[in-house]
C-alpha cells in the first residue's frame, strides 16, 4: 500500500507539471512581425514611402542591392522588388521610368512626372518633354540623347549626382547650325540651336544644279531666325510655322506657303503643312530634285 501511495503522488507531481508547461505553452503570444523599413515603406502617400527616402539619399539604389541581390530579386532579405505591382520589368527598380516618365510604362521614360513627382508642364523638369519625345509633329520625335547624356546603366558616373536636375548636353542635331548651342537653367530658353532656326545653307556648298540654284538663292546663302524658345511654354506658338525661319527662309526666293510643296515634294502639302517630319528639320535642304 505504501508503494502504491508513493506511485500515486509521483504520477500527481509529473502530471501538474505538464499541465502547467501546457498553460504557458499556450498563453505564449505569438512576437510581432519586425520591419526593416517601418511601416509605409511600401505604400503611396505614405510619409515613410521608400521613393521619400531614396531621394534624401540621392537615389543611392545599390543599399537595396546589399539585402535585395544585384538584381533586386530577394537576396538575404528574401523579398523581391520586382512583384506584382512594383518594379516589374527585368531591370527592377534602376528602369528608366522609376524615377523619372511614367511608372506604369518602361517605354515612356521622359517626363511628365520629374524626379520632384510633378506632371505640370509649366515645372523645369517637365516643360515640352513629350512634345519634343513623345507628339513631335514638325520633326521626327527627338531621342533623348539629343539633349542628354545617356547613361550606360543607372549606376553609371555622372548620371545620378548631385546635380539639383538634368544637364543638358546637346547632341549632333541641335549643333548642325554650327555655333555651339546652349540651355539656359534660369530663363528655360534654348539659344542658337539648329532645331530652332540657328542655321547657315550656303549657296556655294549646294548640291543642287546651278539652274536651281541661281533661281532659288537670293543672296550667297539662307538662314533662319535663331529662335529661342521657353522650354516651358507648350502653348503651340513656339512651334508655329514661321517661327523658326521666315516664310520663306532670309535668302530664299519668295513663295507663298501653299507653293512649298512645288519643289519640298513629300515634306509638304500644298495648304503648308509638314507631311514628313522625317524630312523636316533634319540637317539638310530636301527639294525635289533628291525626292
Amino acid at each position: 500500500m505504501k508503494y502504491i501511495k508513493v506511485y500515486l503522488a509521483a504520477l500527481l507531481v509529473i502530471m501538474a507539471f505538464f499541465t502547467s508547461c501546457s498553460e504557458l505553452k499556450d498563453d505564449i503570444t505569438s512576437p510581432p512581425q519586425m520591419s526593416v523599413h517601418g511601416n509605409g515603406f511600401i505604400t503611396k502617400g505614405s510619409s515613410n514611402f521608400h521613393a521619400n527616402l531614396f531621394k534624401t539619399t540621392n537615389w543611392d539604389l545599390m543599399q537595396c542591392q546589399k539585402c535585395h541581390a544585384s538584381d533586386f530579386s530577394g537576396g538575404v532579405a528574401k523579398v523581391s522588388c520586382k512583384t506584382s505591382g512594383c518594379h516589374t520589368t527585368s531591370k527592377g527598380p534602376a528602369a528608366c521610368n522609376t524615377c523619372h516618365g511614367d511608372f506604369d510604362n518602361p517605354n515612356r521614360i521622359a517626363p511628365p512626372r520629374d524626379l520632384d513627382g510633378s506632371t505640370d508642364v509649366a515645372s523645369a523638369g517637365v516643360g515640352a518633354h513629350t512634345s519634343h519625345k513623345y507628339k513631335a509633329v514638325l520633326t521626327k520625335n527627338i531621342a533623348c540623347n539629343e539633349c542628354h547624356t545617356v547613361p550606360s546603366n543607372v549606376f553609371a558616373e555622372g548620371h545620378i549626382d548631385n546635380s539639383p536636375g538634368a544637364e543638358v548636353v546637346f547632341g549632333t542635331l541641335a549643333k548642325t547650325g554650327g555655333v555651339s548651342p546652349s540651355f539656359d537653367p534660369v530663363s528655360l530658353k534654348c539659344s542658337n540651336t539648329y532645331c530652332h532656326g540657328n542655321f547657315e545653307f550656303l549657296k556655294a556648298n549646294s548640291t543642287q544644279s546651278e539652274g536651281l540654284k541661281n533661281f532659288i538663292y537670293t543672296s550667297d546663302k539662307m538662314t533662319g531666325n535663331n529662335f529661342s524658345p521657353v522650354w516651358n511654354k507648350v502653348d503651340g506658338t513656339q512651334g508655329a510655322c514661321g517661327t523658326c525661319h521666315g516664310l520663306p527662309p532670309t535668302g530664299h526666293w519668295q513663295f507663298t506657303i501653299n507653293q512649298c510643296s512645288n519643289c519640298h515634294t513629300g515634306v509638304v502639302d500644298n495648304q503648308g503643312k509638314i507631311i514628313d517630319p522625317a524630312r523636316h528639320i533634319n540637317g539638310q535642304i530636301n527639294v525635289y530634285e533628291e525626292n
